[in-house]
């Protein structure tokens, strides 16, 4: 075994090995990756809502309803939102920067870049296959995405103790509150 896989585990190293090789499948490696990874864990809140709405359906307002609802897309949304770093873009080394100052991109410029994901996931892997730096909503947000420093998944639970709170957050709010009321009128039996 390789020093990556006694680090990171096996699958890590693997995958590791193959996205250095070429650096569009890297990219696509890492956008895969993450749905992975996210869905690993907002697919057990999901459930989770939807049986706790399920038991109180005849309790809860339909508003909070749909804000329950969308809670696990909305952490999907801010995959980034920690040092401009996915849980895979840790593990594989990149980074979401502003094109403009070539620093790591905020957090309302992350959230932005992911609203495209929704609606053209299918899309975006393919951008991101002729474009390993900047896929759809890298366009959008002006940002693209760089090699950067491996990290350990577990960096994410430093972060997050050490976030302090910011006027991006309520920018993240009020975009993604806009954004899923939007997709809600879209879905049959919503509106």
């Amino acid at each position: 075994m390789t020093e990556t896989n006694n680090n990171n585990g096996v699958i890590v190293g693997e995958i590791s090995k193959v996205a250095n090789s070429n650096s569009r499948i890297n990219r696509v490696l890492s956008m895969l990756l993450d749905h992975c990874i996210m869905c690993l864990l907002i697919v057990p809140l999901g459930f989770l809502i939807f049986g706790l709405g399920a038991l109180m359906k005849d309790n809860l307002n339909y508003g909070i309803g749909i804000i329950l609802v969308f809670i696990p897309f909305f952490i999907y949304l801010n995959k980034d939102f920690f040092k401009a770093k996915s849980p895979a873009k840790r593990i594989l080394g990149f980074q979401v920067i502003d094109r403009k100052t070539n620093k790591p991109a905020n957090e309302l410029q992350c959230f932005v870049r992911n609203l495209t994901i929704c609606v053209a996931w299918p899309l975006e892997v393919i951008i991101g296959l002729i474009n390993p730096e900047r896929r759809i909503g890298d366009f959008i947000a002006n940002t693209k995405v760089v090699v950067s420093e491996k990290e350990k998944f577990k960096s994410i639970w430093t972060d997050l103790k050490n976030t302090k709170l910011k006027s991006n957050f309520i920018g993240i709010l009020i975009i993604g509150g806009i954004y899923f009321y939007g997709l809600s009128l879209l879905l049959p039996g919503m509106n």
